[in-house]
C-alpha cells in the first residue's frame, strides 16, 4: 500500500468515526429512518466523502441490508436493538463500520458480546493469522456471554471500490487457512443474537448495485445504466439516490433488474426472528498488527 493510498483510508475512516458518532448521539425512538440515513450521508458528502453504500439501520430480527426507500415512514421502534451501518470511500479506497444502539436494557449481553468480539480480534489481527481462527475468538466470546454469533454472516476483504474482494472473515470457528496478509484491508463484523445464528432474506432492502453492463438493445435503459455505473460503479447505492437523476427512479430499477443489469439486495433477517446486535470496524494489517480505521471501541 502507498502513501496516498494509506492517507485515502485514513480519511475515509476519520469520515466514518464523525458519521458514527453522528448517529450515537442523535438517534432516538421514534425518530424517521429516511431522516437518519439522509442526515448521516449528507455529512459524509460534507467532507468532500462519498457514502460507499446507502447508511444500513436493521432493527431487531433484521440484521442488515436494510435502508430507508424513497417512500419510507418508518422510524426508530420502541426499546429496539438498532445497528448502524456505514460505509464512506475516497476515491474508491472505503472504510466501513457499524455500531449498535439499544433502547432496552435487556439486550445489554448482545451489545456488549458483539463489542467485545471486535475487541477479540482488533488485538489478535495481524499478518499470518488464519482468517478461521478469528472466527474462534469471535465465538468464544458469545460463548461467555449466552448468545450465538450469526454463522452466515461475515467479515470481508476490501479493495479498491470493491466491498467484498474475495476473502471472508468468519463469525465461527472454521477450517479457512487462508493467512492475513500485510498491506491487507479488513471489515471485521462479528454479529450477536438470541436466536438461531443464522440468517435467510426477508423483504426488500432498498438497496441495489449494478452486476453487469451487457449492452442491452433498448438504448434508452442502457443510458440509464451507464449514467448509474458513472456515479456509483461497482458499489451499492440507493433508490434515494436517483431522484434527481431519473423522474421515476424505481421504475429505471424494476426494469434493469428483470434484464439481471441491477442486483436488489434483500434484508437479511434471523431465521427465528432473535435480536441481533453487531460492531464492526474496518482495519489495515501492518506487519506488526491491524489498524482500525473508524475506532470504534472508542466511540
Amino acid at each position: 500500500m502507498n502513501e496516498s493510498e494509506y492517507k485515502n483510508y485514513k480519511k475515509a475512516g476519520d469520515v466514518l468515526r464523525k458519521a458514527l458518532k453522528y448517529a450515537l448521539d442523535n438517534v432516538e425512538e421514534n425518530s424517521p429512518l429516511i431522516e437518519i440515513a439522509s442526515k448521516i450521508e449528507n455529512i459524509i458528502r460534507s467532507y468532500n466523502a462519498m457514502p460507499a453504500f446507502p447508511v444500513n439501520i436493521s432493527q431487531n430480527y433484521v440484521a442488515a441490508h436494510y435502508s430507508p426507500g424513497i417512500k419510507d415512514d418508518s422510524v426508530i421502534k420502541k426499546k429496539a436493538i438498532v445497528k448502524i451501518d456505514i460505509g464512506v470511500h475516497i476515491d474508491g479506497y472505503i472504510a466501513d463500520a457499524a455500531i449498535t444502539i439499544s433502547f432496552d436494557d435487556s439486550y445489554e449481553k448482545l451489545v456488549k458480546a458483539a463489542k467485545e468480539a471486535l475487541k477479540n480480534v482488533q488485538e489478535i489481527l495481524k499478518p499470518g493469522l488464519s482468517l478461521g481462527s478469528i472466527g474462534k475468538a469471535v465465538k468464544s466470546v458469545a460463548d461467555l456471554y449466552g448468545v450465538k454469533p450469526i454463522a452466515n454472516l461475515t467479515g470481508h476483504k476490501i479493495e479498491r471500490y470493491e466491498l467484498h474482494a474475495g476473502k471472508s472473515v468468519p463469525n465461527v470457528p472454521s477450517w479457512n487457512f487462508s493467512k492475513v496478509k500485510e498491506g491487507e484491508v479488513y471489515a471485521v463484523e462479528p454479529f450477536m443474537t438470541n436466536g438461531e445464528g443464522l440468517v435467510i432474506e426477508g423483504g426488500n432492502g432498498h438497496i441495489y448495485r449494478v452486476k453487469s453492463m451487457r449492452r442491452l438493445k433498448d438504448k434508452e435503459l442502457m443510458n440509464s445504466l451507464i449514467l448509474i455505473w458513472e456515479k456509483y460503479k461497482s458499489l451499492p447505492f440507493s433508490e434515494r439516490w436517483l431522484k434527481g437523476t431519473f423522474k421515476d427512479p424505481l421504475s429505471v430499477l424494476k426494469k434493469l433488474i428483470a434484464v439481471s443489469r441491477i442486483h436488489n439486495y434483500l434484508m437479511l433477517i434471523e431465521r427465528k426472528k432473535g435480536n441481533v446486535s453487531q460492531y464492526e470496524d474496518t482495519f489495515i494489517v501492518h506487519n506488526d498488527g491491524a489498524e482500525p480505521l473508524a475506532r470504534v471501541l472508542e466511540l
